[in-house]
């Protein structure tokens, strides 16, 4: 899957997880994907570790820095197919084929770093190792089976301008728009004050 490269984004220690899954947070990683300032958090495995931490995903101490290096390329490919396809859905449009059979791939993988397991009277699936790279096979699986749940998934993309991050509207009547109220809503009811003052002072 081929890479973009994008100029530094927000240091990933700051960015909020707001997507209401992981594997959107991690997707999130970039910002502004379909806009001329599109920028990118997530551009060293120390970034990776990071991520997976604020999101509770388990990392090993690092390995040598050829296998980080190679566990952080991987998981880049892997955010632009998750990307590609997520975009497609967002706007009812069929997904790539490439980024299908990549994400299919990356899924099948992933089993090698997991196990079934009995836990709390059922079966569960556990990782069997922490290595940087094992943290890409659990987005792998957790993002496949999100995006092949039975239910409808409600996907939706921030209104914000030079934003686009994508997120579960879990609200009571689908009716959010923004990864935040308090960031890129208040912004855009900023301009719409700005907008019509303008306006008014035209008229006048």
């Amino acid at each position: 899957m081929q890479i973009s490269t994008r100029p530094p984004g927000t240091p990933i220690a700051a960015l909020e997880h707001r997507a209401g899954h992981p594997c959107l947070d991690f997707v999130n990683s970039l910002t502004g994907i379909d806009t001329p300032t599109a920028r990118d958090s997530l551009l060293t495995p120390a970034d990776y570790r990071t991520w997976a931490g604020i999101a509770g995903i388990k990392v090993d101490p690092p390995a040598g820095d050829r296998a980080e290096q190679a566990a952080l390329a991987r998981a880049r490919a892997l955010r632009e197919a998750i990307l590609q396809i997520l975009r497609a859905m967002a706007a009812r449009q069929p997904a790539p084929a490439a980024a299908l059979e990549h994400l299919t791939d990356e899924a099948a993988r992933a089993f090698r770093s997991r196990r079934l397991a009995i836990e709390k009277g059922r079966l569960a699936w556990k990782r069997t190792r922490f290595d940087l790279d094992s943290v890409t096979d659990w987005l792998a699986a957790e993002t496949a089976a999100l995006l092949a749940h039975e239910e409808p998934l409600p996907l939706k993309r921030c209104a914000g301008e030079d934003c686009g991050w994508f997120f579960l509207d879990t609200s009571r009547n689908k009716s959010r728009h923004w990864c935040s109220m308090a960031d890129c809503g208040n912004r855009a009811k900023a301009r719409r004050h700005r907008a019509r003052h303008q306006g008014e002072e035209r008229a006048g």
